[in-house]
């Protein structure tokens, strides 16, 4: 029964959601004609609802189809987040919108031609459509907004309409409780404190006697009526974990959540291999490792489940985006620098000893470790690295890097390249090569990240790059602290437009030579 509801549950939203975008399509046509005659006419042409009827086949088609990819209308019963639901269905009408201009523009009046004659199939009329090339943009824009109206108002009606009769005691779910330990105790207070779920907790089975006659404060119950408080406060609690499987054959159980605290995985197995036989449902919730940086997700090697955590965003369109962005615009740079680059090669080369290279590559760190050789105009005298231990004194910066402003080893030339960051230039070459990028963290030596702190290692998370938010943020005039802080600050708030905002900034950085040593 509880099976049935949820499906013709999922059914009914999904045909409402199918109504509304209909019924928001000629509401959008509404104020599109209002606003084409007494607003801004000027701005928005004047046309005929025929010429846009194509959309009300087309629109409910891509809006389930995008709603149902981004999960919502998976069971809401323990989904209470208004402003997640918000945001997916947002994202939907923005993806639904798109590809419905692309489409549009694509295919022209095919598309519209075709939606027009299934309108007349279904309506069973004739139906006459003027000859325009493409559908308004306004159309599509008024249109999206009035969708996400509609949705947005039916999902919090539905969610009110559930809570309701849950409130009544209808539509439940009874649950078993299995574990010990505060994650059992914080998952029943959990359940009690969120009534939209319509579960009802009808026994609890630990391992610990000592939570025989366990019961929660009468203030912990939400509300009067969600259900009676003998359901709740006096939940019985049985400590014989072995003897759950006969309790589960006795009782009309319809889940079981195993929480494991000091209970053991394999003390639980028993019980999951009844359920499974039972055909009763079990969860098993995967908090295990309470984390503030990575996020639990759920992935599978063959036919295992796992659960892994990530610290790092995942490759998504924006992100893939930067890193195609980065090798074009590298390549682009390096043409367009050619003549400028050759001439400082020139200079380097005429300054320099007999045998001395113009370029210097050293080794260092790229993503999550990764050594790779990073190309530099040689801005110092050949030897220099081996003179660092003996100028170890001289450093005037805390931490594992070193640096001096009047280094003795820089060149007269190397000053001034160093100055502007001109020495950096060849490292475009690198970002072609996809072992930089043209905005990340620095790339550290390989020295410098064996005297790093734990936390200060999760900068080589993500690819390094040419500048970063350090470099726009005083450069060497910050500490080492401050330096790895505004590193992990990109990396967990990274966008394409902090990424754009710190390029520009990096233009006047290079130019004035601000912070440089």
């Amino acid at each position: 029964m509880l099976r049935e509801n949820q499906y013709t549950l999922r059914q009914v939203s999904i045909l409402l959601d199918i109504t509304l975008c209909a019924l928001a399509i000629l509401v959008a046509d509404w104020i599109r004609q209002l606003l084409s005659e007494y607003i801004i006419p000027n701005i928005i042409k004047p046309g005929h609802i025929s010429q846009y009827l194509w959309l009300v086949v087309a629109y409910p088609v891509v809006m389930i189809l995008a709603m149902s990819f981004h999960g919502i209308y998976q069971s809401i019963r323990v989904r209470t987040r208004t402003r997640d639901q918000m945001k997916w269905i947002g994202i939907a009408c923005v993806e639904a919108t798109l590809i419905l201009i692309t489409t549009d523009t694509l295919m022209g009046g095919n598309l519209r031609s075709w939606g027009t004659s299934i309108m007349q199939i279904l309506l069973n009329i004739e139906l006459n459509t003027p000859d325009v090339e493409k559908t308004s943009r306004a159309m599509f824009m008024l249109t999206m907004c009035m969708i996400f109206v509609f949705l947005i108002i039916k999902t919090y009606l539905l969610r009110k309409f559930l809570e309701l009769i849950r409130r009544r005691g209808l539509n439940y779910r009874r649950v078993l409780l299995v574990g010990s330990g505060r994650p059992l105790e914080e998952f029943a207070q959990l359940i009690a404190n969120h009534p939209l779920w319509g579960l009802r907790i009808k026994g609890i089975i630990t391992d610990r006697p000592e939570l025989q006659g366990l019961s929660f404060r009468p203030e912990s119950i939400p509300e009067a009526g969600l259900c009676d408080q003998s359901d709740v406060c006096e939940t019985p609690v049985f400590s014989d974990l072995d003897g759950a499987p006969s309790l589960l054959w006795r009782t009309s159980i319809d889940e079981v959540i195993m929480l494991p605290g000091s209970t053991s995985l394999e003390q639980l197995r028993p019980l999951m291999e009844v359920c499974e036989e039972m055909g009763v449902r079990a969860h098993l919730p995967l908090n295990f490792f309470p984390t503030t940086i990575a996020r639990p997700v759920m992935d599978r090697f063959e036919d295992i489940p796992v659960l892994s955590y990530w610290s790092t965003r995942d490759i998504g369109p924006a992100l893939l985006f930067k890193y195609a962005f980065d090798r074009v615009a590298a390549m682009i740079l390096l043409i367009l620098l050619c003549v400028p680059l050759a001439i400082i090669a020139i200079i380097i080369r005429v300054t320099s000893r007999v045998g001395e290279p113009v370029f210097y590559g050293q080794t260092r760190c790229g993503l999550n470790g990764r050594r790779f050789t990073c190309w530099k105009f040689r801005s110092m005298h050949v030897g220099a690295d081996q003179l660092r231990e003996e100028l170890e004194f001289m450093n005037e910066q805390e931490g594992p890097i070193f640096k001096i402003r009047d280094d003795p080893r820089v060149t007269l030339f190397g000053r001034f390249i160093r100055k502007y960051s001109i020495d950096e230039f060849p490292q475009l070459w690198n970002v072609m090569k996809g072992d930089m990028s043209l905005v990340g963290p620095r790339p550290p030596l390989p020295q410098e990240i064996d005297k790093y702190d734990r936390w200060q290692r999760r900068r080589l998370s993500m690819k390094p790059g040419l500048t970063c938010l350090w470099q726009v943020s005083g450069r060497n005039h910050l500490s080492f602290d401050t330096w790895m802080k505004l590193d992990l600050d990109y990396i967990d708030n990274w966008s394409l437009m902090l990424d754009f905002k710190i390029l520009l900034r990096t233009v006047f950085v290079v130019v004035s030579g601000y912070g440089a040593m």
